[in-house]
């Protein structure tokens, strides 16, 4: 089985912000859980969904609306 490196590189950056061991993002989270569910990679998107359940999302949705775009969550 072979897979790209960004799914490669996506896979290890979400186990670092389940782990904290990387600095967790709102908007990086909620898009690191899309690609996983896309990939099939449904233990990791459930873990990213959990934690993006705990973070503040007020400062990703304040620059999602300032730029006219629609919220992500």
């Amino acid at each position: 089985m072979t897979i790209s490196l960004q799914l490669a590189v996506a896979r290890c950056t979400a186990r670092g912000l389940i782990n904290g061991t990387a600095a967790a993002d709102y908007s990086e989270v909620i898009s690191l859980h899309r690609m996983m569910q896309l990939e099939g990679e449904t233990a990791l998107a459930a873990d990213l969904l959990a934690l993006a359940r705990s973070l503040n999302p007020s400062e990703a949705l304040r620059d999602v609306s300032a730029h006219g775009h629609q919220p992500l969550a």
